[in-house]
């Protein structure tokens, strides 16, 4: 039987990262070690690794707080090439920090459009700690990437034996195993047995693709996150208008509100042509296009939380996508 042919691109993050003492599962992100991807590979049982023909593609070993866009845009780059490039792929295994790792799967199903599985995996422990969970996760990440009925999902996540739609998936734990949640809608499967179960199909799926005219050091406009909270006057939506924000995320009072002083400074940005999108901070649930917001010239996030409706606004912006385009976006599904 041929054994499936994987790619694990390597990220960094607490998978990657190992301390002095096994005990540690707080301090080794600033005082350990980097792992490679071959490292990752080598912690499974030579009987697991025997399963997959896997190629290992280096990126970086950087933290997920060091994540930014651009680079983002160039591991979408690394994994475009690698399916252009190696045709016999089955599937692509991206190790990643768990700070960032909702906005990157977020960002890599919103540019991306392949036909083979893309599977985002992270770890909440360290390589070194006692029961560290990288190695079960990495396992589980691989059969994924390796089933056919994993294909034409979009970027999937994979932590603690489920699997979650990049688009609904949010980090909720700072340090427990089941970190990985998607709260409105649930896992799209599970990895049971070593064998990989879908349940149902993805809610929706935005898609936007590679920005036309994009290159490596190229602009990307400035798009914040404001979150509102009892008091708040303005000051920091119009300190980054001020700041040359051409997108500002509300990330709003449930469900969906801000302070009087708020709602006067981002109807300033509006006038000045910021594109405005209203979220939430809430744990789940949408924010849906009232009256007074289509009365304001401001767009509802729907079901996306801040950080990834701010992913979401910056593709757009790119793209030259007005905002009527940018609100059918938004209402999926």
């Amino acid at each position: 039987m041929q054994r499936p042919v994987i790619a694990i691109i390597s990220t960094g993050g607490t998978i990657a990262r190992q301390a002095a003492d096994p005990r540690d599962t707080v301090d080794y992100a600033e005082i350990g070690t980097s792992l490679g991807g071959g490292d990752l590979l080598a912690a499974l049982p030579a009987a697991v690794r025997a399963r997959f023909d896997v190629r290992g593609i280096p990126f970086s070993s950087c933290d997920s707080v060091e994540m930014t866009l651009p680079r983002w845009f160039e591991l979408a780059g690394v994994i475009s090439h690698a399916l252009a490039t190696q045709p016999d792929l089955n599937g692509i295994v991206v190790t990643h920090g768990t700070s960032s790792l909702e906005e990157a799967a977020c960002f890599l199903d919103l540019v991306l459009d392949v036909a083979c599985p893309v599977v985002v995996v992270g770890a909440q422990r360290p390589a070194s700690a006692i029961s560290a969970d990288g190695p079960a996760n990495l396992f589980a990440a691989l059969l994924v990437a390796s089933a056919p009925q994993a294909a034409g999902r979009g970027v999937l996540v994979v932590a603690n034996n489920e699997i979650h739609a990049a688009q609904e998936v949010t980090k909720a734990s700072t340090y427990q195993l089941e970190t990985f949640r998607s709260p409105d809608f649930g896992p799209v499967g599970m990895v049971e047995a070593n064998r990989v179960l879908f349940g149902r199909m993805s809610a929706y799926r935005r898609h936007i693709g590679w920005p036309a005219g994009y290159g490596a050091g190229g602009a990307i406009p400035r798009v914040d996150i404001c979150y509102s909270h009892a008091g708040a006057d303005g000051v920091g939506m119009r300190a980054f208008v001020a700041a040359g924000a051409r997108g500002l995320i509300s990330a709003g009072m449930l469900p969906g509100m801000c302070t009087p002083a708020e709602n006067a400074a981002l109807d300033e940005a509006v006038a000045r042509g910021v594109v405005v999108v209203q979220a939430t901070s809430g744990y789940c649930g949408g924010v849906v296009r009232r009256q007074d917001l289509c009365q304001r010239g401001i767009l509802a996030a729907g079901h996306m939380r801040p950080r990834q409706a701010r992913i979401l606004l910056t593709l757009a912006l790119m793209t030259g996508m007005d905002p009527a385009g940018m609100q059918v976006l938004f209402d999926m599904p």
